[in-house]
């Protein structure tokens, strides 16, 4: 049986420290994230958790979330019980949500937030590119932001835009997957929900 000199044990032993160094490190970044964006989770959902029929479904009170806007001010769902919400996740980057602006803007105009709010969370997306977007196109809507996205997991959205109509009483009424395309529909969508 052949002994292994030295430089032969080098040769095996420090590729083998790097790739396990590496692959440590690759773990405990992907451990981090996500126990970051679990916590962030819980702590969003913890804020209902008296209620069972939480959910991101039709039926389902709607999870509640406390996040910054791009005015710098902080908002939570909560905060606009009592009156109908339109809840959209979008994104600067996202064109069929750039399409859907000028009906949000109509809609806004046509009805105080007395009556029903826009709640705008821009998701998985840059916080200055969302705020540089809002005030450019003069959105003067809420805007949360959600760059890791995180809200728009906990209400499991899988494509851009996605809009969730929330009765005064908190229950999601109607999801609509894909852009608005005009004030038109939007109030057909919240008046079918009431």
């Amino acid at each position: 049986m052949n002994k292994l000199d030295t430089s032969q044990l080098l040769w095996i032993l420090v590729p083998a420290t790097i790739i396990l160094i590496s692959a440590v490190a690759v773990i405990d970044r992907v451990v981090h994230v996500n126990a970051v964006a679990a916590s962030q989770a819980i702590v969003t959902k913890a804020a209902t958790q008296h209620d069972i029929n939480i959910g991101n479904k039709i039926g389902f009170t709607a999870p509640d979330f406390t996040l910054p806007t791009v005015d710098g001010r902080e908002i939570s769902l909560s905060d606009y019980r009592g009156r109908p919400v339109i809840l959209n996740f979008w994104a600067s980057w996202c064109g069929p949500c750039r399409y859907e602006v000028p009906a949000f803007k109509a809609f806004y105009e046509r009805y105080p937030e007395e009556q029903v709010v826009i709640i705008a969370v821009s998701t998985q997306d840059d916080p200055d590119s969302a705020r540089g977007y809002a005030i450019a196109d003069g959105l003067k809507f809420v805007i949360p932001v959600d760059p890791r996205g995180v809200v728009a997991n906990l209400y499991n959205v899988r494509g851009l835009p996605t809009t969730f109509i929330i009765n005064e009483n908190g229950v999601i009424k109607s999801i609509k997957i894909g852009p608005f395309l005009s004030v038109d529909e939007m109030e057909e969508r919240l008046t079918s929900v009431k």
